[in-house]
């Protein structure tokens, strides 16, 4: 990959017992954007002595970038964040984010290192940089009943394309109802939008039944088990499968009234959807 780096914001905050939104920063206009490099680091102090905190993911409660119009290019939860690198990253290899583990003092800190391969095209910029801190309480468990002084520092590069433009990946992530047996997600896709990239979680594979996909009269799956996401993870995933993780390695089609999508659940749980899309191309033939 060819790009540019440069720097677009340094955030540096002690998480409190509320959520702390940050101003809203412009990505720098260099051009199009190929993906923003994510440094994080958490440090804890006056925290739960010998004990091991949530992963510091979830210190972010919400990331979210808008074009230069005002239109969302994605607003996802911290905790998203490594799965949408795991769907987009070319190499196939996840990235799982760190946890802490504190001193008999109660201190002790992590870092994370993430390329986040989200395109905004040439068009789209400025984008702007939304982030929202999580409360401490976010990196508790049963085992840290208290994070203490919790220290948040990210630091947000961006990789600016060489002479090549490409376009906006807008993601969508929502929480379909959900219930035991067939659960329609087809209207929680992007109508009208190319997709690019599909994927949900589960709680765990145990919760999977099937799932079906049909488009324009095309079959994408029909009952398609969980044997079949295995396979294909351990085949095209360096890391090979990590229960509860769906990527759909279907091809690109665009949502319309044709889309018919259903997630069969054997035992009830949350449904994480994500697509990854972008605006189809308008023929230009006469």
């Amino acid at each position: 990959m060819r790009a540019i780096s440069e720097p677009v914001k340094s955030y540096s905050q002690t998480m409190g017992s509320a959520l702390l939104v940050q101003p809203s920063q412009q990505l720098p206009n260099f051009g199009p954007v190929l993906g923003l490099w994510l440094d994080l680091t958490v440090s804890l102090t006056g925290a739960t002595a010998s004990q091991t905190s949530e992963s510091i993911d979830n210190s972010i409660s919400h990331f979210a970038l808008d074009d230069q119009f005002g239109k969302s290019i994605c607003d996802l939860l911290g905790t998203d964040l490594t799965f949408i690198n795991d769907i987009l990253t070319p190499r196939g290899v996840r990235q799982a984010p760190p946890t802490v583990t504190t001193s008999a003092g109660g201190a002790g800190s992590a870092n994370w290192y993430l390329f986040l391969p989200i395109t905004v095209g040439s068009a789209d910029m400025p984008a702007i940089l939304k982030l929202t801190l999580n409360t401490s309480t976010a990196l508790q468990n049963a085992g840290l009943a208290s994070a203490g002084a919790a220290v948040f520092t990210l630091i947000v590069r961006a990789a600016y394309s060489v002479g090549v433009d490409q376009p906006t990946l807008r993601i969508k992530a929502s929480n379909p109802p959900h219930q035991v047996g067939d659960n329609a997600v087809g209207p929680y896709l992007p109508q009208g939008f190319q997709v690019e990239a599909l994927a949900f979680t589960l709680a765990a594979d145990a919760n999977f039944g099937y799932l079906t996909l049909f488009q324009n009269g095309a079959t994408f799956a029909a009952l398609m088990p969980l044997h079949d996401f295995t396979t294909a993870d351990v085949m095209l995933m360096q890391s090979g499968h990590l229960t509860g993780e769906f990527i759909c390695r279907f091809p690109v089609f665009v949502v319309d009234s044709t889309t018919v999508a259903t997630i069969n659940l054997a035992t009830d749980c949350t449904i994480r959807l994500y697509s990854i899309a972008t605006v189809p191309q308008q023929s230009t033939g006469r």
